[in-house]
Parts: C-alpha cells; sequence; structure tokens
C-alpha cells in the first residue's frame, strides 16, 4: 500500500467525517455495505449511543486481538 494510501486511512479513522469520501476506494469493495450492515444491527439491538460506541470498541479490539488468525483483506 502507497504512504498516500495509509495517510488517508489512518485520517479516516481518527476522525470520521461526514462527508463519505470514496471510502471503498481506500479500504477496499464492500467497506461502506458493511459498515451500514453494522449500524443497522446497531439500530435493531436499540443500544444507546454509548452502549454502540462501546460494542465498536469492543469489536475494534477483537479484531485487533485476533488478527493473527483473521484474514482481514
Amino acid at each position: 500500500m502507497n504512504k498516500d494510501k495509509e495517510t488517508v486511512r489512518e485520517n479516516y479513522l481518527k476522525k470520521f467525517r461526514r462527508e463519505n469520501r470514496m471510502i471503498d476506494d481506500y479500504f477496499g469493495k464492500g467497506t461502506i455495505e458493511v459498515g451500514d450492515k453494522i449500524v443497522e444491527l446497531l439500530k435493531k439491538e436499540d443500544l444507546t449511543h454509548d452502549g454502540a460506541y462501546a460494542s465498536l470498541q469492543y469489536a475494534y479490539n477483537k479484531i485487533r486481538y485476533e488478527s493473527n488468525f483473521l484474514k482481514l483483506n
């Protein structure tokens, strides 16, 4: 991955902006669809904003922990 894409990825993950700029181009096809599915699941579970955020943080931590065992493209 080139340095420009790496910088864009890091900046996106640090601060979400309301205007989603071609996320699939930087992270791969299907990224937006998966993100939308996650948001719909959080809504379905009727979590508070804090609960939803905590769930996402837990998922992020779990992915990082299991990164040696998962194939993430």
